[in-house]
């Protein structure tokens, strides 16, 4: 697709999904780490479980149970019960990371749903959390926001890669640690969110271009990809804006104004 095709608006479902399934390729790897994890942890426990259960069985095996059986019961027992405490989080962990993945990828959702942004931000943090490392802090300060008209695809995708680019700058900056702050709270009829991270900042006279094709300040290098361009774009299509604030040298910030209902010429995905 080139820039020109993205450029019109009856072709940006295709531009999100394409931008969509090449995030997707690049986090697939820490997705599958961070899946692996917890499914090794059920594994080794299942392990435990049936071994314990044989024990038991043994015990239970001539229907008397002696003082030393009891007290070897009552240990395989705590045993047992902090084995599946971590098997709860191993879960929940799990199921966290598929709910993220169906949300953010599947394009069988709703085209129009009325969600709250939240849920964008909750999918983009869970899917990035091994891309972001150790090095990373995500503060979130958050206030009850009421849910919008949107296309939610869309809406993931903005985040997703408002939140990359922020990860991005920090990581390709001095130690590669640093903090991304996102800030939402009603703003007239709407939510107005703001992305501030770190990193190298971006100069004024390269401000006005961080919206165009290919454009990105990582390494003084162009080829970025559509990544902002196409976030722009799902901003305009939902009748909002987006702007950035940066001063080199303290990080750049990332504004975006949603509101509450669709304009009537929003189109179909």
């Amino acid at each position: 697709m080139s820039d020109a095709e993205v450029e019109e608006g009856g072709t940006l479902a295709s531009a999100v999904n394409a931008d969509r399934l090449a995030t997707l390729g690049m986090l697939m790897a820490g997705i599958a780490h961070e899946i692996n994890t917890p499914l090794g942890a059920l594994a080794s426990n299942h392990d435990v479980v049936k071994r314990s259960l044989t024990r038991l069985h043994d015990i239970l095996a001539d229907d008397v149970v002696d003082e030393q059986e009891l007290q070897e019961v009552r240990k395989i027992v705590r045993a047992l019960k902090g084995t599946l405490r971590v098997n709860d989080l191993a879960v929940e962990r799990v199921l966290a990371l598929v709910g993220s993945l169906r949300r953010f990828g599947s394009p069988d959702r709703a085209e129009v749903d009325r969600v709250g942004v939240e849920e964008g931000f909750d999918t983009a943090l869970t899917l990035l959390r091994h891309r972001m490392g150790t090095g990373v802090e995500v503060r979130l300060d958050l206030e009850e926001l009421p849910p919008i008209e949107c296309f939610p695809v869309e809406i993931n995708q903005l985040f997703m890669n408002l939140l990359l680019n922020a990860v991005q700058a920090i990581q390709g900056h001095g130690d590669g640690t640093g903090v991304i702050t996102v800030r939402g709270r009603r703003c007239g009829d709407g939510v107005l969110v703001e992305i501030q991270d770190t990193g190298p900042g971006i100069a004024p006279k390269l401000q006005e271009r961080i919206f165009e094709p290919g454009f990105t300040t990582r390494d003084g290098r162009v080829g970025m990809g559509l990544g902002l361009l196409i976030s722009r774009q799902i901003v305009d299509r939902h009748g909002g804006s987006i702007q950035v604030r940066s001063v080199p040298g303290e990080g750049a910030t990332f504004s975006v104004f949603l509101p509450s209902s669709l304009p009537t010429d929003a189109g179909t995905p």
